[in-house]
């Protein structure tokens, strides 16, 4: 697994390198035979990449749902450009049968973002969670002012990421610790990074940490869905419901991890 942003970029073709580069924006491209595509991309999502790559004038030929570079070498200002894409705000209003407990066990996945409107350096990380199954609303990077953090669809996903968390992430180096901060009644849960006094927030940080945390994710996303998916029924309503409305987050946390223990 690559451990830093901007792996041996020096050294890469041009092809490879765009791929790079679309991943850290948050497009999850692949590449095969030097033709790249989306995985399980839908039409939206093409239409949006094709946007993309023509507004940044880079030289491509389509065929169908995948595309060639049309020049061996792309410029690291290029590259930075993909990258550091500016998003734009967007609304995302969450019904309250979002943060119900039946709307948790039901649902497999996560809700379908642009990825041009994200922000840069934590759009690879709102794209891997909602892979994952985490619903995640929205992501933040902060932009040197204050902390990064992504919004997840109220409590049973705050405690379920942390969870995930503990099991796949906590053997990571990251340049930041990654807290939960859960929602109360219909607010959206919160992931947010954390800095040591003699620390500054810097963007390339950032997005090396969320790069790490989103391959992970994404390379366990089936396994984690299909754990989710055997822990927790819509017959369990009843209990969970019960400890959110009373506050009672640990005890729900404990009862959430109970349950992944006993399928383990």
């Amino acid at each position: 697994m690559k451990t830093s942003v901007y792996v041996s970029l020096e050294m890469q073709g041009g092809t490879n390198r765009l791929v790079e580069a679309l991943v850290l924006r948050g497009f999850p491209v692949q590449v095969k035979n030097d033709f790249i595509s989306l995985r399980n991309g839908s039409n939206r999502d093409y239409e949006e990449l094709k946007g993309f790559l023509d507004k940044l004038n880079i030289p491509v030929f389509w065929n169908e749902n995948q595309f060639q570079l049309l020049v061996n070498r792309l410029p690291l200002q290029k590259v930075r450009e993909i990258v550091r894409y500016k998003g734009r705000n967007y609304q995302f209003h969450a019904q309250g049968y979002h943060f119900k407990w039946r709307t948790f066990a039901n649902r497999r996945y996560g809700i379908r973002t642009n990825t041009t409107e994200l922000c840069p350096y934590t759009a690879i990380m709102v794209r891997a969670l909602n892979e994952a199954g985490i619903v995640t609303l929205s992501g933040c990077n902060g932009h040197g002012h204050h902390s990064p953090n992504f919004q997840l669809s109220g409590v049973y996903y705050g405690i379920w990421f942390s969870l995930i968390q503990k099991r796949y992430l906590n053997d990571l180096s990251l340049n930041y610790t990654w807290k939960v901060r859960l929602g109360q009644g219909f607010s959206p849960s919160k992931v947010y990074a954390c800095k040591s006094s003699n620390q500054q927030w810097d963007m390339i940080k950032v997005l090396a940490d969320c790069e790490k945390m989103a391959l992970t994710l994404t390379s366990h996303a089936s396994d984690i869905r299909e754990l989710k998916q055997n822990c927790f029924k819509r017959g369990m309503k009843e209990t969970a419901e019960s400890l959110k409305s009373d506050g009672q987050f640990n005890k729900l946390s404990g009862w959430m991890k109970n349950k992944i223990d006993a399928v383990q």
